[in-house]
C-alpha cells in the first residue's frame, strides 16, 4: 500500500476589504481635526467659527474633549461639519485612554457616509513628540490612504515676531518623518489676556490666525468627498492538505490560522509599534 499527500493555503480576509470611494456631495463637508491633548483643537474651532464658547476648551492638562463632537461652522457662505476629538496621546489615566481615543476617531472616520473632506492635525510647538508622527501616519496614511487632504495647524506661535517664520526654521524635522502636508497654518489659538483698555494681547495675532485657517479649509477641502474603507487588519489562512491510500478514498486535512494582515504590518513598519501592541490595537480596531 503507498500513500500521496498534497497540500495547499488560501485565505480568507477578517474583514471585508474594501477600495476607498469618492462620495458626491449632498451635504455639508466633513473636516475631522485631531492631534494630541492640548495641542489646541476645540480652541480652533471656537476660533474659525468665531464663537469663544462654542467647543470646550481648558488648559488642563487632562484632555477636555471625551468623545467626537460635531459643530456646524459657517465659513465664507459655507457650512462644514467640524468634529472636534479626544487627544490622541493620553496615558490610561487621562481623560480617554490612547486606545480608545483611536478607535473612537477610527470609528467616526468609518462613520462618516458622506467621505471626508478634510483632515487638520493639530501640532502645539514647539518640540515634535514621539507619538507625533505615528499618529500622523496611523490615520493620514494607513486609514485614509493619503486620499483626504490634512492641513497642519501649529499652535502655540504667539511669542513669534512672524510665525510663519517657525515653519521655515522647523520644516526639517517634519520632513524627517516624512510629514508633507497639503497645507500649513502656523498660528495662535488664543486672544491672551483682557486688557484694561478693552480687547485682547494677541487680538491682532488671533484674526491673522483666524484668516489663516480659513483660507487652508477654502483651499483644500475636497469637492469630491472621500469615504474611508475599512482596512484589513488581519487575515485566515486556510490550510488543506489531502491524503490518497492505496485503492481508498482521498482525505481531506483543513486547518485554519490567523496572520496579520497589511493593516497590522503597517502598524509596525509605519507607526513603529511592537508586533505585540499592534496586535491589540488590530484587534479593536477590527471590532469598529
Amino acid at each position: 500500500m503507498s500513500n500521496t499527500s498534497v497540500s495547499c493555503s488560501f485565505n480568507i480576509p477578517r474583514q471585508r476589504e474594501l477600495t476607498g470611494t469618492t462620495v458626491q456631495p449632498n451635504s455639508n463637508p466633513n473636516i475631522v481635526i485631531f492631534g494630541e491633548t492640548g495641542s489646541g483643537k476645540s480652541s480652533i474651532i471656537n476660533m474659525i467659527a468665531q464663537n469663544a464658547n462654542l467647543a470646550g476648551a481648558g488648559s488642563n492638562v487632562r484632555g477636555v474633549t471625551l468623545s467626537n463632537t460635531r459643530y456646524e461652522v459657517g465659513i465664507e457662505g459655507i457650512t462644514y461639519n467640524v468634529y472636534d476629538t479626544a487627544g490622541l496621546d493620553e496615558a490610561d489615566t487621562g481623560s480617554v485612554p490612547k486606545q480608545k481615543a483611536i478607535t473612537q476617531l477610527y470609528g467616526l472616520l468609518k462613520s462618516l457616509n458622506t467621505g471626508v473632506s478634510l483632515l487638520i492635525f493639530c501640532y502645539r510647538a514647539p518640540r515634535i513628540r514621539d507619538t507625533t508622527h505615528k499618529n500622523w501616519r496611523l490615520f493620514y496614511e494607513i486609514i485614509c490612504l493619503r486620499q483626504v487632504p490634512i492641513v497642519l495647524a501649529i499652535t502655540g506661535l504667539e511669542q513669534e515676531e512672524d510665525m510663519d517664520d517657525w515653519w521655515i526654521r522647523n520644516k526639517g524635522a517634519f520632513h524627517k518623518y516624512e510629514m508633507y502636508p497639503n497645507g500649513i497654518a502656523c498660528i495662535t489659538a488664543t486672544k491672551g489676556k483682557q486688557r484694561r483698555s478693552g480687547g485682547y494681547q494677541l487680538d491682532e495675532e488671533y484674526e491673522e490666525s483666524m484668516s489663516k485657517m480659513w483660507k487652508q479649509i477654502g483651499t483644500h477641502c475636497l469637492a469630491t468627498p472621500w469615504r474611508v474603507p475599512t482596512v484589513q487588519w488581519f487575515r485566515t489562512v486556510v490550510d488543506i492538505s489531502y491524503e490518497t491510500r492505496w485503492c481508498r478514498d482521498t482525505i481531506e486535512h483543513r486547518s485554519e490560522r490567523t496572520v496579520d494582515a497589511q493593516g497590522v504590518q503597517d502598524l509596525v513598519r509605519r507607526c513603529e509599534m511592537s508586533e505585540d501592541d499592534a496586535r491589540a490595537l488590530g484587534e479593536a480596531l477590527s471590532k469598529i
